[in-house]
């Protein structure tokens, strides 16, 4: 696996969604759906037992691309657009038997039914709606259908041989056109009224009924008026959640996210009632997020026809000059909103999601080759950090006192030269005292080695900077940054504060990358010198109850901690593994076992 991919993996958002593997040519091989993305994403790549298909499909990812829905069943509506549209590789080669179902209203017959689809819609006449990812969704909706609109769901062979109406029609589920119970007339109003409701115009569709409710309540047909009483409760009691495809026939959505001078413009599309899904732009420009967007819609219209709406960031306020260039170019009027109010804010909300992550993504990818890019701008003046060493002490309760030193270089944390330093002849709590220790040892060394970093980082304030400045002053090294990382109030992430080597917080200005590595390193160096300590205390602790066990001496523990590879090899131990060890019998195993897990 690559290391964009690795990192892409890392950064991946769990929210239901499609997505798109791209191959080394930025051409789309592979698109899917998927309920939790980073689940569905990353199973590709931990899968050992995949077919030789996938596999072949995994070794050619040199990109991933995600598009954020708000469920399960748009992902699917977009995943089948967009492959219609792209015709993707592997779409064809892993496809399986499987289809997905549909409603199918037949506009063969001159009364039309209603059916459960699932095949080549190329041989059925009608119309579909769907697809629906799981059967039971369709089920239901069928089910909704014939209960309110009494629409039939029976063969056309089977309708043509009724001689009296069947069991639907004593259940008040069809109005039994098949022994002419109903007008042609009558009965293709309750189709149209069931494509409305299919269709999610329910507010339409209500209203007509308030009105044919009113009616017949005014002549005093109660009887059929509490009929389309409970039809419109049927109907108000359906939560549907719409979508963008099912409300707007043509929309744009422009979206945003920016980070220092990088932009991330998204343009998601609706034509015809279709998510077509986005088109992507990204930018370096010094420029405010405002000029941008501003730009780049100026820019984007001028070869693009633009649809009837455009949803743009309210950030963007000059709309005026525009529309006016629209108008002139296109010859028709294109209506600029904002998005300030339903629906078009839950929509905006949902496609800056969308901006955000792929922005998150891009810049994790992009400084993952360099992760010094941002403190190189920041801070850098002379030398170019290429490498990084933090320091850190960790006690218990003033004991147990351990030191440690890790190293960062461009490319990541490099364990092979990770430190740890015992400090038993350390003051307890002298925490100054420590870090100068481990400082002096440590930056010793690499002095001797010539192996000296950029940046020196040590966790802590004014204190452990003099200890680091002393160390530095003292074997005349030079030109190296030095940072400490304070710990903010309350011991929160976001209060830290970053001080320079004459104690001057720079926090402020510190891109939000360069105090995110900053913390990265100091929170690496506290967790390696944290678990120093507590294995160093844990092997104290029973070391010396293998002292205190009856018939274990000096010779026979070290015998025990050779075997077993330690004292937590011991510990793992059953009482048939301690037999095993040399001079250990089954009555001395059990005493072992004993004082060591039931005490």
């Amino acid at each position: 696996m690559s290391e964009n991919i690795t990192n892409i993996l890392k950064n991946i958002t769990s929210r239901p969604g499609i997505y798109k593997f791209l191959d080394s040519k930025s051409k789309i091989i592979y698109i899917g759906k998927a309920l939790n993305l980073k689940k569905r994403i990353s199973s590709y790549f931990s899968n050992p037992n995949s077919s030789i298909k996938t596999t072949k499909l995994v070794q050619n990812i040199n990109d991933i691309q995600t598009i954020i829905t708000k469920n399960e069943e748009e992902a699917l509506i977009l995943e089948n657009t967009l492959i219609k549209e792209s015709k993707p590789k592997y779409n064809i080669l892993l496809r399986d038997d499987k289809s997905y179902p549909y409603i199918l209203i037949n506009s063969s017959h001159i009364y039309p039914s209603i059916k459960f689809f699932r095949g080549q819609r190329k041989d059925s006449k009608g119309l579909f709606f769907g697809p629906y990812t799981q059967v039971n969704h369709v089920r239901y909706m069928l089910n909704l259908v014939q209960k309110i609109f009494k629409i039939r769901s029976c063969d056309d062979t089977y309708f043509a041989n009724r001689k009296k109406p069947c069991l639907q029609y004593q259940i008040n589920r069809c109005d039994a056109p098949c022994v002419n119970k109903i007008t042609t007339s009558s009965y293709n109003l309750l189709v149209k009224n069931a494509l409305k409701f299919l269709q999610g115009k329910n507010d339409s569709l209500i209203k007509s009924y308030s009105k044919t409710m009113m009616n017949l309540s005014h002549d005093k047909k109660y009887e059929e008026a509490s009929e389309i009483r409970d039809k419109i409760q049927a109907i108000r009691s359906l939560t549907s959640t719409k979508s963008i495809i099912n409300c707007q026939k043509n929309i744009d959505i422009i979206t945003i996210s920016s980070s220092e001078n990088y932009h991330c413009i998204d343009v998601f599309l609706v034509r015809d009632m279709i998510n077509l899904g986005n088109k992507t732009f990204d930018f370096k420009s010094t420029d405010s997020q405002t000029d941008v967007i501003e730009s780049f819609i100026n820019q984007y219209y001028l070869d693009n026809i633009p649809p009837e709406k455009i949803i743009l960031t309210s950030q963007f306020i000059n709309i005026n000059p525009l529309q006016n260039v629209l108008l002139q170019k296109y010859k028709k009027r294109v209506n600029l909103i904002y998005p300030t109010r339903k629906p078009f804010k839950n929509w905006f909300e949902l496609c800056q999601i969308n901006t955000s992550e792929r922005l998150k993504i891009t810049l994790s990818s992009k400084f993952k080759s360099n992760i010094f890019a941002c403190l190189n701008k920041d801070i850098a003046k002379k030398n170019i950090i290429e490498n990084a060493v933090c320091f850190d002490v960790s006690h218990l309760s003033g004991s147990n006192t351990q030191g440690s030193s890790v190293w960062f270089s461009s490319s990541g944390p490099d364990k092979s030269k990770y430190r740890r330093y015992n400090l038993n002849n350390i003051k307890k709590s002298d925490d100054y005292s420590a870090m100068n220790h481990i400082i002096k040892r440590r930056l010793s060394k690499l002095c001797q080695e010539d192996l000296l970093p950029e940046l020196i980082v040590v966790d802590g304030g004014k204190g452990q900077i003099t200890q680091a400045k002393n160390i530095l002053n003292d074997l005349g090294i030079i030109d190296i940054i030095l940072l400490g990382v304070v710990k903010g109030d309350k011991r929160l992430t976001k209060n830290d504060r970053v001080l320079d080597i004459n104690f001057n917080d720079i926090t402020l200005s510190l891109s939000n990358f360069s105090l995110t590595l900053l913390q990265k390193i100091r929170n690496e160096a506290h967790r390696f010198a944290l678990t120093g300590q507590r294995n160093k205390a844990i092997k104290r602790q029973f070391e010396s109850k293998l002292d205190s066990i009856p018939g274990i001496g000096k010779v026979r523990k070290l015998e025990l901690l050779k075997y077993f590879g330690g004292i937590q090899g011991v510990l793992k131990s059953s009482v048939e593994d301690l037999t095993k060890a040399p001079g250990i019998n089954s009555q001395l195993a059990k005493i072992i076992y004993k004082h060591l897990h039931l005490e």
